[in-house]
């Protein structure tokens, strides 16, 4: 898989932003904001008002997803000695049979250099395929080293195609 997949690194629980919007001559309005990168359903709330103080509001939801999702289970963290089930799920919203590479990678937090071998990871790549609007399971066995006391970066990506995702943790 090239390293040229953007990853998804922001998971805030919440989006806020506070725009002075205004409406164009048709009383429509348009903007954009930025949300979090977490693939989920958002609620969203607006409060409006005019200059002599009358009130509009709207509830709704917005589902931020990719036609092709890794949902990988990280662990909070790991301990010296530890052999790990590292998981994810990768997710196929197409309505085609997709063949998908997916790969887990290890870095030092602090200098990014890659610890896959340290961690005992003999096969970081894994290919499969994942039914048209399905799901399948991609495991990793890790074997956490007795020496390693600083931080690590864990990075899962997918390609199917030309559909990518990543999450970095």
């Amino acid at each position: 898989i090239p390293s040229t997949i953007p990853v998804r690194t922001n998971f805030n629980e919440t989006a806020f932003f506070a725009p002075q919007l205004h409406t164009d001559k048709n009383g429509d309005i348009v903007y954009s904001f930025e949300l979090p990168e977490s693939l989920t359903k958002w609620n969203l709330k607006t409060i409006a008002h005019t200059k002599d103080w009358k009130l509009g509001q709207l509830s709704g939801s917005i589902q931020t997803q990719k036609e092709v999702m890794v949902i990988p289970n990280v662990p909070r963290y790991f301990r010296q000695g530890d052999e790990v089930v590292f998981s994810t799920k990768v997710a196929n919203l197409t309505n085609s049979k997709l063949p998908v590479t997916a790969q887990l990678d290890i870095l030092d937090a602090n200098t990014l250099q890659p610890l896959n071998t340290m961690f005992g990871l003999q096969q970081a790549s894994q290919n499969t395929y994942v039914d048209a609007q399905g799901n399948i399971a991609i495991n990793w066995t890790l074997h956490v080293p007795e020496s390693r006391y600083e931080p690590v970066i864990i990075r899962v990506t997918a390609q199917a195609g030309d559909h990518t995702d990543g999450e970095e943790h």
